[in-house]
């Protein structure tokens, strides 16, 4: 099979992955071609940024269309995010092959934990305050918002809480996005749904719409810096597009607990085989 089918079918299951669970599948990119097809992890993490970018436009389009992100609770927290990435982007010139391994074999044992968090805790209930119908002239803050619920069929008021908590989250996220070159979607989606009390439907729009704009930041000084190979790129991005596109049906035929299951063994795996590769105990 030749490279371009790889790089393809790879780009497939990380997008199908990540459109599942909902945290873009830069952590699967990354990887599998650092290992599994022996790229250096600096283009690996350069192609991921790309897919970030493309999956988070892919989505945002059919969130703008469903009115569910909030737009100025976004923006607001992606300035602090948008700081994080440049200086996460930076520090990746400067930093070896097997620092960057095991930074990645850390975080996917982070998301492992961080997936059973949000499926533990995860809310998408309006505090009762922001149930009446009132809700619109009771509205105090530019964050505070609605939208429409399918499941439950009628439309759900919600006030923000702790903005400046989530946003100070936000730097730590979008370092991450940076240095490590995936979405930091797995930090702000928990961060604004437990610590913000945002939809958990929300959150997750909201952290799709901002992580494409966290990606144009730090794929501009990937490209600088020469990490960005088309020949790479442009065939892994085209198979998340599709998996991505795939996996918003299947998510929700999907029972949560086997997701979170599936997850957690996969990102322990991950995990693993970044810190046997960073610290040499798996050479090729």
């Amino acid at each position: 099979m030749s490279l371009l089918l790889y790089l393809f079918f790879i780009g497939l299951f990380a997008g199908l992955i990540g459109s599942v669970i909902g945290i873009g599948g830069g952590i699967i990119i990354v990887p599998f071609l650092s290992l599994l097809l022996k790229i250096p992890i600096h283009l690996a993490m350069g192609t991921s940024i790309i897919a970030v970018l493309a999956t988070s436009l892919a989505s945002s389009i059919r969130f703008f269309k469903k009115d569910i992100i909030n737009v100025p609770l976004g923006l607001v927290m992606e300035i602090p995010t948008t700081a994080g990435s440049i200086l996460g982007s930076v520090s990746v010139a400067y930093l070896q092959s097997d620092a960057l391994f095991i930074a990645f074999g850390c975080f996917a044992f982070a998301c492992g934990v961080l997936t059973f968090i949000k499926d533990k805790f995860s809310k998408d209930r309006p505090s009762p305050a922001n149930t009446s119908g009132n809700a619109r002239s009771a509205k105090t803050s530019i964050f505070d918002s609605e939208y429409f619920d399918e499941s439950s069929n009628r439309r759900i008021y919600y006030r923000p809480k702790k903005v400046a908590a989530g946003s100070a989250v936000s730097v730590f996220a979008g370092l991450l996005s940076g240095l490590l070159g995936v979405g930091g979607g797995i930090i702000k989606v928990p961060a604004m749904n437990i610590i913000m009390d945002v939809p958990i439907k929300v959150a997750t729009a909201t952290s799709s719409y901002m992580i494409g704009i966290t990606a144009v930041v730090s794929s501009i000084i990937y490209f600088y810096n020469g990490y960005i190979n088309l020949d790479i790129t442009i065939p892994a991005v085209m198979g998340v597009l599709i998996g991505a596109t795939a996996g918003s049906f299947a998510a929700g035929r999907l029972k949560s607990r086997y997701i979170v299951f599936i997850m957690l063994i996969i990102f322990t795996l991950i995990g693993v085989l970044m810190f046997l590769r960073g610290f040499k105990i798996l050479n090729y």
